[in-house]
């Protein structure tokens, strides 16, 4: 998390309002930020002062006095069932107004203390699956228009004068892979595959030329999360009008002989 992100959080603290997870990364922050400590003791001291800013609440007397009468009926019904118990009278206490404005007082305090975690710990938990519906939202379009790109540079070299194209299908090593391979008369090629997961750390795949029998290396290339990738290269000048291709997954930095098994690979 960013500077803003633990700020945001302090309101929420002051209030006991934050997870386990995010107090204990807030306590680690506030180590280091003079501005978050000095942040949260001014929203510490609001919090405070909610418990002698409240408006003083006073039961009516008619809810005050049932509850004595609930009191005493149980105080008759035990001594009736057990005569022999001792159990002290009940006393109204003395009411004084200062103490039953300042106890009730504490109450209201108590209730909007309550109301205000409720709302503080609701729109942080919304603020926190919003943020993360935006950032798939916004990969999401950043691969469709990944995709949209590599669509439209396959149109304009497939529209361009002499432009050919060569089709890969897929082997028993990847099965619903595809693959098209554009070149042009000076050679200047550009693959187009799809239906191939992303290679592993550490591997990507390669494409080969068959020239005579041997097959020579091309560039690598990685597929994105749709299992779509691209790849830009300079076919050898050996490679007849219609070329012999095949592609095997390879280290990242590409090999000199394929590793088998071949994953696409053209009509001989």
């Amino acid at each position: 998390m960013v500077h803003e992100d633990y700020k945001e959080m302090l309101p929420a603290r002051a209030l006991s309002a934050l997870d386990t997870a995010d107090n204990v990364s807030l306590n680690e922050h506030l180590l280091t930020c003079a501005e978050c400590r000095s942040k949260l003791s001014e929203w510490e001291a609001v919090s405070s002062a909610l418990a002698v800013t409240a408006d003083p609440i006073e039961p009516s007397p008619a809810v005050r006095e049932r509850i004595l009468s609930q009191v005493r009926q149980q105080q008759k019904t035990v001594v009736a069932q057990d005569p022999g118990s001792r159990v002290a009278p009940f006393v109204a206490p003395k009411r004084t107004f200062g103490s039953t404005a300042v106890s009730y007082a504490l109450i209201a305090a108590g209730v909007v203390l309550a109301i205000l975690i409720g709302t503080t710990t609701f729109f942080w938990r919304e603020k926190k699956l919003a943020e993360a519906e935006l950032t798939q939202l916004r990969n999401e379009i950043r691969t469709t228009q990944e995709q949209l790109t590599r669509q439209d540079d396959m149109i304009r070299f497939l529209t361009t004068p002499g432009a050919r194209a060569t089709e890969l299908a897929g082997t028993t090593g990847a099965p619903g892979a595809r693959a098209t391979l554009t070149y042009d008369k000076t050679g200047r090629a550009m693959l187009f595959a799809r239906g191939l997961p992303a290679a592993p750390a550490g591997k990507a795949y390669q494409l080969w030329f068959i020239v005579g029998n041997k097959p020579v290396p091309g560039r690598v290339f990685n597929t994105d999360e749709s299992g779509s990738g691209t790849l830009q290269d300079q076919m050898p000048s050996a490679v007849a009008d219609k070329p012999i291709l095949a592609i095997t997954m390879e280290s990242s930095s590409g090999a000199q002989t394929p590793t088998p098994p071949i994953l696409l690979r053209s009509e001989l």
